[in-house]
């Protein structure tokens, strides 16, 4: 098993994915898939629609924006440059899956259960990430989420070098232990609903105006 170093405390387990056994898929993405070990790059599936489960496998260079995975098993697979723009994700389990370099705009992700999930090198504005319960660590690393919605369970979340713009936490149910130390927090929403978070010092500081204002102070 090889694992991702995040920082001193912190590292997570990488997708088991042997590049000499992959093999490109036989058919499109449709209903009913059970892919193991494929090689999809350069596939072109925008606005398809399909369900099942992708496992020991690549996507490189792809196009899946507006595509539709409901439900979906995602195990041990990376995502490189490629489109997920307005795709959807539906009642998804994410276990070891790495996206690296891509496009996120629109992506609305609903994540029934995920474990050691990477996300680094993207925009995310107008997303939706919804998280029901996470068993490992998730990582967005130098990512971009303005105007993007955030919902459930964060408390294993670690945002570093992200940018939040607009971003909506209102309705995050769990942030206790959430990381944001790494983060620039200005422009957030629902402040009041990431209790538990980490922050630092100089991060209250810069949002203090904010947090009075999303307590409930009026300033003058």
């Amino acid at each position: 098993m090889k694992f991702r170093k995040i920082d001193d405390k912190l590292s997570m387990r990488r997708p088991l994915v042997e590049t000499e056994r992959l093999q490109p898929p036989e058919d499109d993405l449709d209903y009913d898939i059970e892919w193991s070990e494929k090689l999809i790059e350069g596939a072109d599936w925008t606005g398809a629609h399909g369900d099942g489960s992708l496992e020991s496998s690549a996507i490189r260079n792809a196009d899946l924006s507006g595509a539709v995975l409901s439900p979906f098993q995602i195990v041990d697979v990376t995502v490189d440059h490629s489109m997920l723009s307005n795709a959807r994700w539906e009642q998804t389990t994410a276990r070891r899956v790495e996206i690296t370099e891509s496009q996120l705009v629109g992506w609305q992700a609903q994540f029934a259960l995920v474990q050691d999930l990477y996300v680094a090198d993207s925009r995310a504005d107008f997303a939706g990430i919804s998280i029901g319960s996470a068993k490992g660590p998730v990582v967005f690393e130098r990512c971009r989420f303005k105007n993007a919605t955030f919902l459930g369970d964060l408390s294993k979340v670690v945002f570093i070098d992200c940018s939040f713009s607009g971003a909506d936490f209102s309705r995050v149910s769990n942030a206790k232990g959430c990381d944001l130390r790494r983060a620039e927090l200005g422009g957030i929403t629902g402040l009041m609903s990431l209790k538990g978070a980490l922050i630092t010092a100089d991060q209250a500081v810069e949002i203090a105006g904010e947090l009075a204002v999303a307590a409930g102070f009026k300033l003058a």
